[in-house]
């Protein structure tokens, strides 16, 4: 491994906060020596194995890792520390604490700012108090941090689970395609006089299992998309909930076959002519044809010949139709909404019972 990788491995965060508790808690032990000053502020002075158990909660060198022990040794070290905490320690780091509650939004933060008159008093009770206030709101900011980096992990498991699934789903949805590329080419050298779009329209026709393929491919792609979509929308938000109503992997191959089976009823739909017009594909028309490339001039116009008609490159492509593009279009919709399909059979289920 590289220097530059190991550099940025590191986490300086981490090691930064253990430094700052060393510091606190070194401060707190000199305080503790001056004995009759801290009798006099009805402090206790640390015994020498109270100091010698905190001591051995410090790492002896720098932690750079960021898992979830290093931050629980962390966490664990802080509270034993604020724990004993001077007076003085208190009304300094309690200010910062509820300043960084304030930033983070934390959601019972009134509860810890009425605790800050407590601060001002200088009894012997007030300053059990001062520490239990000070540990409550301790306690609160590592709950949230610990439930943040949950829940950026679980982000970036579902992220990681919707990636791999995506790439079978794209798989599935491109591989009816090459088939179908496969033997159209196979087709046109078999049958030199058919060429062009109708060539792509027989086909299709001879071999129909290709339209419910690809129509079940694009559904399986539009309900793959929905999902990928709500996780975009709800990423700064997800928590665990969302992840087990929406992202486990047995719910998400459900709501794969759900748009599956919606974009082939869909299909089976404008096949039975019980929904048709000028934007839903004719059926008949279906198919991937040979288009030519014409020759352009210099201001990208397709170049003419003598005649006026284009001249020809030579070269061909193949591409949909316009029906086909439709046909999968609706089959993407049918799979990428839930509604769709269901509304269309409770409306052509109403029809039928007038």
């Amino acid at each position: 491994m590289s220097l530059f990788r190991i550099a940025r491995s590191k986490n300086e965060i981490l090691a930064h906060e253990w430094m700052s508790l060393r510091m606190l808690w070194n401060a707190t032990k000199e305080e503790s020596k001056i004995s009759e000053e801290r009798k006099n502020l009805n402090e206790n002075t640390l015994c020498e194995d109270e100091v010698k158990r905190i001591d051995a909660l410090f790492p002896e060198v720098a932690i750079w890792q960021s898992g979830a022990q290093e931050w629980h040794d962390l966490n664990t070290a802080t509270q034993e520390v604020g724990r004993r905490l001077l007076r003085s320690q208190l009304k300094t780091e309690f200010p910062i604490l509820l300043a960084l509650a304030q930033q983070r939004k934390l959601a019972n933060y009134d509860v810890h700012a009425q605790n800050a008159t407590l601060f001002s008093e200088s009894s012997a009770d007030a300053l059990s108090q001062m520490r239990a206030a000070y540990l409550a709101l301790l306690d609160d900011l590592q709950r949230w941090f610990i439930n943040t980096r949950f829940n950026r992990s679980l982000r970036r498991e579902v992220a990681e689970r919707l990636l791999s699934i995506g790439v079978w789903v794209a798989v599935i949805a491109i591989a009816p395609f090459i088939v179908f590329f496969y033997m159209f080419y196979n087709n046109s050298q078999m049958n030199k006089a058919a060429v062009g779009v109708a060539n792509g329209y027989q086909l299709f026709s001879s071999n129909p299992v290709f339209g419910l393929a690809m129509v079940a491919a694009f559904g399986l792609l539009g309900a793959y998309f929905s999902r990928v979509v709500m996780f975009q929308g709800q990423i700064a938000t997800l928590g665990f909930d969302d992840v087990m109503t929406s992202y486990q992997a047995l719910l998400l191959y459900v709501r794969l076959l759900v748009g599956m089976i919606g974009a082939i009823v869909f299909y089976f739909l404008l096949r039975s002519e019980i929904i048709a017009g000028s934007a839903f594909p004719d059926l008949s028309k279906l198919g991937i044809g040979e288009q030519v490339v014409w020759k352009v001039t210099a201001a990208n116009g397709v170049a003419p010949v003598a005649d006026g008609t284009p001249d020809p490159s030579g070269l061909t492509i193949l591409m949909p139709t316009i029906d086909l593009a439709k046909l999968l279009v609706w089959s993407f919709l049918a799979g990428f909404s839930e509604r769709l399909v269901s509304d269309t059979l409770t409306q052509t289920s109403a029809q039928t019972n007038r």
